[in-house]
């Protein structure tokens, strides 16, 4: 099986893709495995990272072929990960469908795009709605550097309302809501209702 943790910056999905793989490994005897994306340890990550934090400008198209590569050279790994074991991954290609969506990027193209390259379809999204306001003051309070998308908060008011559009017509796949507002625990235990 093979599902992402899906939200805006400052959602928690780092933190859920944790703590459910924690819970099923420990509670369930379920295998996991965890990937986040994107990753900075490849060369594409490098100019992924570079565009996020050096604040290169780049277009909507090459953001989104930057980003898909990594879904790409990926895809073997998720394939075989997933046949033995759950596959959770913090963040994937619906992140591209919304954040390159809003920069211009044709939604029907990105779909077409995945299929004909391979990219993995998850079995489930499973989106943190978390306000806007929220995910600003829990980012906030983190103790590490934000790239710059992750300190426009007109960007991440415009992603909220893109994901909620996204989960609405059930783009690509199976997405379900989680109120991800609720404690930690309580939002882990919702998201393992559908595993387990």
């Amino acid at each position: 099986m093979f599902i992402v943790i899906e939200g805006i910056d400052g959602a928690g999905c780092e933190t859920q893709a944790k703590l459910v793989s924690k819970q099923l490994t420990t509670n369930h005897q379920s295998p996991t495995a965890l990937i986040k994306f994107p990753h900075y340890d490849t060369p594409v990550g490098k100019m992924i990272k570079d565009f996020l934090y050096l604040n290169q400008k780049m277009s909507a198209h090459e953001q989104f072929l930057l980003y898909t590569l990594q879904f790409i050279f990926d895809a073997p790994h998720i394939r075989e990960q997933s046949k033995h074991q759950i596959m959770i991954a913090d963040r994937y290609f619906t992140t591209t469908l919304c954040y390159q969506a809003l920069e211009g990027f044709d939604e029907t193209f990105a779909l077409q795009y995945a299929q004909q390259f391979g990219i993995i379809k998850p079995d489930i999204v499973f989106f943190l709605d978390v306000s806007p306001e929220t995910a600003i003051h829990w980012k906030h309070g983190e103790d590490k550097e934000k790239n710059f998308r992750e300190k426009d908060h007109k960007f991440i008011k415009k992603t909220y309302v893109k994901y909620q559009d996204l989960v609405k017509r059930q783009v690509w796949t199976k997405w379900i809501h989680i109120n991800g507002e609720q404690q930690k625990e309580k939002v882990t235990q919702e998201i393992l209702k559908y595993l387990v």
